[in-house]
C-alpha cells in the first residue's frame, strides 16, 4: 500500500484510537455543582427536570439529577430513587438548618438552596458560585488507558474536604403508570446511578485517584466538599 492511500489509513487509524480514548461529549473542570433532589412521583418537578436539562448544555456546570424516595407511597416508584440520595438531601437540611426537605429542590454548589423550577434563581446562584475564588482544582485525565482525577490544592490552600464520585446516565426516558404522574412519558438527564464517598483530603497537597470509566451514554463527576458547611471546593466531570 503506498501513497495517498497508505496516509488515509494512518489518518483513520489515529482518529479510531482518539474516538477510542478520549471524551466524546463533553467535559468540564472546576464546574459548579448542581443537585436537584427530585421523583418520578412529584406533579411540581417536571419543570425542575426541565431546568435542569438545560444546563447540561453547558460546560461550567455539573448538573445532578438526585431521585428520592419518599414519594414513593404516592403510587408509582421511582426507578431511579436511592435510600443513599435521599439521606444526601437530609443532611443538607441539618447543615442548612432548615425545618423541611422538599422536591423538586436544587442545591447550588452545596451551600445555595433553590426551588429547581426557578430558572432565574438558579443562575443567579450559579454565578454566585462562580464569583468565589477558588480553593482547589480537579481535572480528569486518560493516561494509558485508565481515567485518573488530579486533585490540586489553590494558592491559597484549601481546607479539609471529602472526595465524592458519582457515576450517572446521561439520558433516561420513563413512562410513569401510576401516581401524580400518571401518563406522562419523562425525560430524565444526568441521572446518578452510583454515588461513592471516596474519603478524606487533607488539602494541602495534590492527590491523584483513579475514577471509573464512563461507557458511552454514561458520564463521571468527582467533587470535593467541606463536610463541616458542606460547600463545593472543587468538582469535574466527563461525559462519553
Amino acid at each position: 500500500m503506498y501513497g495517498p492511500m497508505k496516509k488515509l489509513l494512518q489518518t483513520a487509524v489515529c482518529a479510531l484510537a482518539l474516538t477510542l480514548s478520549a471524551p466524546s461529549a463533553g467535559a468540564g473542570d472546576n464546574a459548579i455543582l448542581v443537585e436537584l433532589f427530585t421523583s418520578q412521583g412529584c406533579s411540581s418537578c417536571p419543570p425542575a427536570d426541565e431546568t435542569l436539562a438545560a444546563l447540561t448544555e453547558r460546560a461550567d456546570v455539573l448538573p445532578l439529577s438526585m431521585h428520592v424516595d419518599y414519594w414513593d407511597y404516592l403510587g408509582w416508584r421511582d426507578t431511579f430513587a436511592k435510600r443513599e440520595l435521599t439521606e444526601r438531601q437530609f443532611a443538607y437540611r441539618e447543615l442548612m438548618g432548615a425545618r423541611v426537605v422538599y422536591t423538586p429542590q436544587m442545591i447550588i454548589h452545596g451551600v445555595r438552596d433553590v426551588p429547581g423550577y426557578r430558572a432565574g434563581l438558579v443562575e443567579e446562584a450559579i454565578r454566585s458560585a462562580q464569583s468565589a475564588e477558588p480553593r482547589a482544582s480537579i481535572a480528569l485525565n486518560m493516561d494509558k488507558g485508565m481515567l485518573s482525577a488530579q486533585i490540586e490544592p489553590a494558592a491559597n490552600t484549601s481546607a479539609p474536604s471529602t472526595v465524592w464520585i458519582a457515576s450517572f446516565s446521561k439520558e433516561e426516558t420513563v413512562e410513569i403508570h401510576r401516581g401524580e404522574n400518571a401518563g406522562e412519558r419523562i425525560t430524565y438527564h444526568n441521572v446518578v446511578e452510583d454515588l461513592i464517598r471516596v474519603g478524606a483530603w487533607s488539602g494541602d497537597e495534590p492527590r491523584s485517584i483513579e475514577v471509573p470509566q464512563p461507557e458511552d451514554g454514561k458520564g463521571v463527576a468527582v467533587w470535593l466538599q467541606d463536610e463541616r458547611t458542606g460547600q463545593v471546593i472543587a468538582a469535574s466531570y466527563t461525559t462519553y
